[in-house]
């Protein structure tokens, strides 16, 4: 597991409040990244390795729901669920997953002052 943490390029972020839309079905989300994201679809879904996918995620912030339109590619498939890698981001896009970011450290740290 270590090594498969130091393989990867962006630093994954848990889901907490989110989902991807994808065929028009919605599925938790597991976690994301600047490179892809993780989700847990229900059993005898029929996306495989390889297949490309447009999708939405959609993260529920305190303020605002963001939601992102992008494409990818399958990377992984296995029972506990379905990887995907996010094809080149927009600026815009980018921005948008900043957006979400700076919410979550926000979140985190004014959960940290209440501890």
């Amino acid at each position: 597991k270590e090594d498969a943490q130091a393989r990867r390029r962006h630093v994954r972020h848990p889901a907490l409040q989110a989902e991807v839309v994808v065929a028009d079905r919605s599925f938790h989300l597991k976690d994301w990244s600047m490179g892809g994201f993780f989700f847990d679809p229900p059993p005898g879904t029929s996306l495989v390795v390889g297949d490309r996918v447009q999708f939405q995620l959609r993260f529920r912030l305190p303020n605002e729901t963001v939601s992102i339109q992008q494409s990818g590619r399958v990377v992984r498939a296995v029972r506990r669920g379905i990887g995907a890698e996010f094809a080149p981001l927009s600026a815009e896009t980018r921005r948008k997953f900043e957006r979400v970011l700076d919410s979550f450290h926000a979140q985190s740290f004014s959960a940290s002052q209440r501890a």
